[in-house]
C-alpha cells in the first residue's frame, strides 16, 4: 500500500505541474516571448525630433587654449525610405541647423537609418553605427563601431582627434522613468557607446532613448591633452576635444 501511495502521489504532482505549465484557450505564444523594445527607434516617415546643441570645442593656440562656447539648434525630419544594397528598408533623415530658434532651418546632411529584427543602424557622416541590439536588455554589450576604424582622426578646430578610441557598447538601464531637462519620461533606456580614460585621453559617450520617441538626450566629452594631471579637472587641463549635450526639445 505505501508503494501505491508513493505512486498516486508522484502522478498527482506530475499532474499539477502539468495543469501549471499548459496553456489556457486565452493564452497565445506571444505572450512567453521577449520584447524586443523596437519602439526605442521607431521609424516612419513624417517624423521629426529638434534638439538643442550645446558643446564646448577646446582649440590649440600658439599662445594656449581657445574654448569656444557655443548653442545651436538641429531638426532631424524623416523624408523618405529607399532600399539599401542588400534589398533592407532605410530611412532618410534630412538634418537641419540653425544657430538661433528665431532664424530659418538650413538643411546640412542627409544621413540614413534602418531597423532590424537583430538591430539598429545609422549612418551619420559615412560612419556606419550600430546603434542598438535587440531585444534591449539591461547589461547587455556589443560592438556598435564594427564598421569604423578606431584609429580614424576627425578634424577638430584644425586637430586631429582620435574620437572613437576604445568604444564599446552597453546597455545601462532599460525602461526607466527619468528626469532630462525640463521633461519626465517614464521609459528610458541608457545606451553607453564610450567610458575610458587614461592620463591624456577621455572618451565619454552615451544616449538616451524614449519609448516611442527616439534619441531624447546625448552627451559626448572627447578630450586629449598633455598636462599629467590627474588632480585637475578635464575641463581645465584639455587641449583639443570637445564636449557636447543634446537635448530634445521638440517631437511629433
Amino acid at each position: 500500500m505505501k508503494k501505491l501511495s508513493c505512486a498516486c502521489l508522484t502522478i498527482a504532482v506530475l499532474g499539477l505541474l502539468l495543469s501549471l505549465l499548459a496553456c489556457n484557450e486565452n493564452t497565445n505564444v506571444e505572450d512567453f516571448e521577449v520584447d524586443p523594445k523596437f519602439e526605442y527607434f521607431p521609424l516612419e516617415v513624417g517624423k521629426y525630433l529638434i534638439y538643442q546643441v550645446d558643446s564646448v570645442v577646446y582649440d590649440t593656440l600658439v599662445n594656449g587654449i581657445v574654448v569656444n562656447e557655443t548653442t545651436s539648434f538641429v531638426r532631424e525630419r524623416i523624408t523618405d525610405t529607399l532600399r539599401d544594397n542588400s534589398g533592407r528598408l532605410v530611412y532618410r533623415i534630412e538634418r537641419s541647423y540653425r544657430a538661433q530658434d528665431t532664424l530659418p532651418w538650413e538643411i546640412r546632411d542627409i544621413w540614413v537609418s534602418l531597423r532590424t529584427n537583430d538591430q539598429a543602424e545609422r549612418v551619420e557622416e559615412n560612419l556606419r553605427f550600430i546603434k542598438m541590439v535587440f531585444p534591449l536588455i539591461d547589461g547587455v554589450s556589443w560592438n556598435g563601431n564594427l564598421f569604423i576604424d578606431e584609429t580614424t582622426s576627425i578634424p577638430i578646430a584644425g586637430e586631429s582627434v582620435e574620437i572613437f578610441k576604445d568604444w564599446f557598447y552597453e546597455v545601462r538601464g532599460v525602461d526607466q522613468a527619468e528626469q532630462i531637462g525640463d521633461q519626465s519620461y517614464d521609459n528610458i533606456t541608457t545606451i553607453v557607446q564610450a567610458d575610458s580614460e587614461n592620463l591624456i585621453e577621455l572618451r565619454f559617450a552615451q544616449e538616451k532613448y524614449a519609448r516611442g520617441i527616439g534619441l531624447v538626450y546625448k552627451e559626448m566629452r572627447i578630450l586629449d591633452t598633455q598636462k599629467i594631471s590627474e588632480a585637475t579637472p578635464w575641463e581645465n587641463k584639455a587641449q583639443k576635444g570637445f564636449t557636447m549635450i543634446q537635448r530634445l526639445i521638440e517631437h511629433n
